[in-house]
């Protein structure tokens, strides 16, 4: 098994707790999700007010996603396409997000089975290895 800076791995478990969230709560708009000192975590903005009694079902998805072994893919897209994709899902954050990458920069988004988020990464190579 391939090893991985810590904050590679937590900021693939970031994206795999973003799409637990998306599962089990549908709707959500995401800003961002980055590795701490001490874990990681991700802005959420959804109708559905997370309470500590959520935490369980999230981390059971969690455990499912990476259970799943699922590749995080890579692709890259132009800005123009970026900004469809996110306008298409209701990402205003990320449209914000979007706007501060510099003109010249690789727009490049990550895909985990059926969440996929404007990140650059970079990532473990499927989630079994969180």
């Amino acid at each position: 098994m391939a090893k991985f800076p810590v904050e590679t791995i937590r900021h693939s478990a970031a994206h795999v707790m973003a799409a637990a969230v998306q599962h089990l709560f549908g709707e959500v708009k995401f800003d961002i999700g980055p590795s701490t000192a001490d874990g990681f975590y991700y802005d959420f903005d959804m109708a559905h007010r997370l309470a500590p009694e959520d935490l369980e079902a999230i981390e059971e998805e969690m455990r499912k996603i990476c259970n799943a072994h699922l590749p995080f893919e890579y692709q890259e897209l132009s800005r123009a396409e970026a900004e469809a994709l996110l306008r298409g899902r209701n990402q205003c954050y990320k449209l914000e997000r979007l706007a501060d990458i510099p003109a010249d920069a690789k727009i490049t988004f990550y895909t985990i089975g059926d969440f996929s988020d404007l990140c650059r990464g970079p990532h473990v190579e499927h989630t079994g290895q969180i």
